[in-house]
């Protein structure tokens, strides 16, 4: 986990030194988060972070990120929820379709940071019935409204098995952003 964010941070500081002319942004929005396999329903959490991007070529554009991240699961019917908070991590590359929208698709490592499991037994922080990292897939959409600031959707798709109360899930995020471009 420690080596996970030092790696990050090198790879940020590699790449400011890269390209003086590079974009530095925030970004803020909701996370609607649910496992494949169970039945529960999507839970809607806070997502938020930084980002640096950098022009490799004309219309490409690569932007690593560091973002905290709530994710997790939740039932009315089984009185249960699991408030997953990570620190992702993403590297994607945006591709300018027009000057305004761009799309953009890319790696993601996250580490799980803090967990809250309300149950019919209780409150849980145990972090041991689930794995504590995730690898995914990340694609989307981004859209300038204007003068730096834009919206995006994008969606997360785990690659690798959370082992989740032992049963073998995936992570699936559906998220929602507004941008600030600095």
């Amino acid at each position: 986990m420690k080596k996970l964010l030092l790696l990050s941070f090198v790879i940020f500081g590699l790449m400011t030194t890269q390209n003086l002319f590079a974009q530095v942004g925030l970004r803020t929005g909701i996370n609607v988060a649910n496992l494949n396999g169970y039945s529960f329903d999507s839970r809607v959490a806070f997502r938020a972070g930084a980002y640096y991007g950098f022009e490799l070529m004309d219309k490409i554009k690569v932007e690593p990120g560091l973002y905290f991240s709530q994710k997790g699961i939740k039932s009315d019917v089984e009185a249960v929820n699991d408030r997953l908070s990570y620190i992702d991590v993403p590297v994607v590359v945006r591709y300018g379709v027009t000057e305004k929208l761009n799309v953009f698709a890319g790696p993601q490592a996250s580490v799980l940071a803090a967990r809250r499991f309300e149950g019919p037994d209780g409150v849980s922080r145990a972090t041991s019935t689930i794995r504590g990292y995730d690898l995914a897939a990340v694609l989307g959409v981004a859209y300038e409204i204007y003068n730096g600031v834009g919206i995006q959707v994008g969606y997360d798709f785990g690659l690798i098995d959370l082992n989740y109360f032992d049963t073998n899930v995936k992570s699936r995020v559906f998220h929602f952003s507004v941008n600030r471009n600095f």
